[in-house]
């Protein structure tokens, strides 16, 4: 799987531009503040799940309609053009070899690449949103046909937050009889992404811990899921055997745990339980350590997070390498000048194994220690081939 060319117009900072890409390794050089990683969030967002760092109405270069981008793109033996148009406030639209797309979620049957940049710190440290976002985008990414869970989840929750919103405190037997409507739509569909989320994790957590001991050179990390509507013993018999899922169990713990709450979601106007709600706890055990397992969010250092997020990405490529025969694209924001020398030689060797890489760099040794044979300096929105 790879990206051939792509062209941006009126996107982040670009009026128009166009890059050649080779199938290994490609690095994007310029000083900060460019436009480097606004060629990669371009390739990103071609795979149909918006863009990796914030709301898609920013990727419009000021002053513009809306944005434009074409690729040409080479999954096996077939050479698919792409081209995707985003208007705030009209929404996206996508062509496939130049004919409409049913939905967004083609685009990832095509097009599927792995982001890592600074920012993924957060997947450590931050809140659990982006957490969540990162387990339902590799839901979609391992298997496109799901794109629909989430989406079906967040249209249920509205209509149910909407109803209770509008709902007297004492909601007479009409309201209720209402509501137990919505929780019935609440209880299938968030056991249904629940069970996908589950099954995934499972999949995933095995080529974290392989990449984390490669990373660090040693220590454990853990990865598990964490619901206040589900118990521990459940969590742990699902994430043991993702494949034996029973869907109708976890919408019979969600809709116990609804009922036990009823009073205090009215109170509120809003649902109070749910995968809205949920988590994944990452863990570390440090080589030698009596401590055992830590919170990574918590309790790990900055370079121990960092390798944690590092861990997870490539976790994630490796996974969907797996699940659908050949390397997804992997694209790299300045993550060289974030670590030590001795992670800097072993990323460089995993990079030049990973098919087509995009990497970008401010730094003025990083074409050397890439070893880089594609080189794209980026000078204020323009491309200049190295």
């Amino acid at each position: 799987m790879r990206v051939d060319r792509l062209v941006l117009e009126d996107f982040r900072n670009y009026t128009r531009a166009r890059a050649e890409f080779d199938p290994g390794l490609n690095l994007i050089v310029g000083r900060n503040a460019q436009g480097k990683t606004n060629l990669l969030e371009g390739i990103y967002c071609l795979s149909g799940l918006g863009s990796p760092r914030g709301p898609d109405s920013s990727l419009v270069r000021e002053g513009a309609e809306r944005a434009l981008l074409h690729a040409e793109v080479a999954r096996g033996e077939r050479r698919i053009e792409a081209d995707l148009e985003i208007r705030p406030g009209r929404g996206t639209r996508a062509l496939i070899n130049k004919a409409p797309a049913p939905g967004l979620g083609s685009l990832s049957e095509l097009i599927v690449s792995v982001f890592f940049g600074p920012d993924e710190l957060s997947l450590i440290k931050g809140s659990p949103e982006g957490r969540r976002r990162f387990l339902d985008d590799l839901v979609v990414k391992v298997r496109p046909t799901r794109d629909g869970l989430r989406r079906e989840w967040e249209r249920t929750l509205k209509q149910r937050n909407a109803l209770l919103k509008s709902a007297p405190r004492a909601a007479g037997k009409q309201v209720l009889e209402t509501l137990e409507v919505w929780d019935e739509a609440l209880c299938r569909a968030g056991a249904a992404l629940t069970a996908a989320r589950l099954s995934v994790l499972a999949d995933l957590m095995p080529f974290v811990a392989k990449r984390y001991e490669g990373i660090a050179g040693g220590g454990e990390i853990h990865l598990t899921y964490d619901s206040s509507w589900l118990t521990g013993d459940l969590v742990m018999e699902s994430l043991a055997h993702p494949r034996g899922i029973d869907q109708s169990v976890l919408a019979s713990e969600l809709g116990e745990s609804i009922e036990k709450i009823r009073g205090k979601e009215l109170e509120r106007g809003m649902s109070l339980v749910g995968p809205q709600r949920d988590d994944v706890v990452i863990q570390l055990a440090s080589e030698g350590s009596d401590a055992g397992l830590l919170d990574a969010r918590l309790f790990a250092s900055q370079g121990e997070q960092r390798t944690s997020a590092l861990a997870l990405k490539l976790g994630e490529f490796d996974l969907l390498a797996e699940v659908l025969g050949e390397q997804p694209i992997l694209l790299l924001d300045d993550v060289f000048s974030e670590l030590d020398p001795s992670r800097r030689t072993w990323l460089s060797d995993a990079v030049r194994a990973a098919g087509q890489a995009v990497l970008t760099s401010a730094e003025p040794g990083a074409i050397e220690a890439a070893g880089s044979g594609n080189v794209i300096e980026v000078v204020s929105g323009q491309l200049r081939a190295g």
